[in-house]
Formats: structure tokens, sequence, C-alpha cells
């Protein structure tokens, strides 16, 4: 087959005429703006990019802490009566009533069957502190929340964490998730706290979370005696 030869000169004069066409182009067509959420929207954008884009972000602050105690725990439900079962002596049978006054103020009415006795605790995060402790009540504690922060701390309560070898005023954590009989319930996690009265003499006080104080003792022993122990232990709740 004969090949058509073109020569290359010619060549280039075809392809710069071809290059200087001069015809008038036509007016640009206006764009046309299509209607939020139509199908004809389509982006390059991954789907799963735009719903993680949407997505609040989380707020900055401290992580919740899961070990964390509410010292409200620590006492009983508000406008609940308990009833403690006692041994040893006459007065170791108690009633007491439990009010929760202004917000971080908590009231317990003790009756031990000879008098009353006011009881009132300021909570904070990390402590629970006695800030009034008067015998001989037979009213309702009804102070402005001015009286409340006027009352200054009589002794330390609780202190958190309670954890055993803690020591705060007079008083220490000897054991944590002790198992406690009282006629109300066995308890298997409590907490037991001890303070040396005299040489002789102890003061314990066992604590569940979820109810406060449901058992305490005072066990004293003289040289050449035997182990004479007082006991209140819960027996219901109202």
């Amino acid at each position: 087959m004969k090949r058509l030869l073109i020569p290359g000169g010619l060549t280039l004069m075809l392809l710069l005429g071809g290059c200087g066409d001069d015809t008038p182009e036509g007016p640009e067509e206006p764009e046309v703006q299509l209607p939020p959420g139509s199908d004809t929207n389509v982006t390059d954008e991954d789907p799963e990019d735009v719903e993680e884009a949407e997505e609040p972000e989380e707020p900055a602050g401290k992580e919740p802490d899961s070990d964390e105690i509410d010292p409200l725990s620590f006492f009983m439900d508000d406008g609940t009566t308990a009833q403690f079962e006692g041994e040893g002596m006459e007065f170791a049978t108690l009633t007491i009533r439990t009010d929760y006054l202004e917000e971080d103020y908590v009231a317990l009415y003790e009756d031990n069957g000879g008098t009353t006795i006011l009881k009132v605790y300021r909570l904070a995060d990390d402590k629970v502190e006695l800030v009034k402790e008067e015998p001989e009540f037979y009213d309702d504690y009804n102070p402005t929340s001015e009286e409340l922060e006027e009352l200054e701390a009589v002794s330390t309560y609780l202190e958190f964490p309670l954890e055993e070898g803690n020591t705060f005023d007079d008083r220490t954590v000897v054991e944590t998730g002790a198992t406690v009989e009282t006629p109300y319930e066995t308890f298997k996690d409590a907490i037991v706290l001890e303070s040396e009265e005299s040489e002789n003499a102890t003061n314990r006080w066992y604590f569940v979370e979820g109810y406060g104080e449901v058992k305490r003792e005072f066990i004293t022993q003289e040289e050449g005696e035997e182990e004479f122990t007082v006991t209140s232990s819960l027996e219901s709740i109202e």
C-alpha cells in the first residue's frame, strides 16, 4: 500500500490554521442552584466523614471518678426513724431520727430513753464534721442558713477516703469490707472505725454506705476481769 507523505512544513501550517478559529463563543449559561437535600447534590466526601463532623464535641471538664463517695450516703434517708437494739446497759437502746436541713447539713435526733441529743453534721466532698451537739433537745431544730454557716466544727465524724489505716481526730479505720451482724440485716461491706477512750476502753463504729451507722460498741476490760461490751445494733427503719 502506498502511504501519502505530507511535508512537515505543511503539517505545521494546518495545525496553526486550526488554532486561529475566531468564531465568537455564545453567552455563558447561568448556574442552576439546586435546593438543599436534592439527590443531585453529590459531593466527593465520604458519608462517614460527614457524620463524624456533625457529632458534637464532648465538653472539656473533669472525668467522673467512679470511686468518688457521696457523703450523704452515710446517713439514713430524710425523715426516717431507725430503731437500735441495745445490749449491755439500759441506755444502749436507741431511736434515731434523720432530718435533712439546708444543703450539706443533716440533723440526727438520738433518743436513748433518758435524753434526746441533737447532732448536726456538715457535709463536704472530703469529710463530714459534727458542728453541733446538744443534749436535752426535745424540739425540732429549724436554723436559718446564716445560723448554719456560723456553726464551728466540734469534731470530724468521717474523712474520705475511708481506707484501712487512715486516721482523723481520734478515730482510725481499722477494717473495710467487714461482715457485721445486726437484727435488721447482716452487712458484708462494713467500714469499722475505732477510738481509744482510755487505756482499757475502746469505742467502735460500723458504717455501711447507703445506711450510715448500723452498729456501735463500747468495749472495756479491767485487769483481771472479763471483757464487757455495750452494743447498739440496727433493728428496724421506718
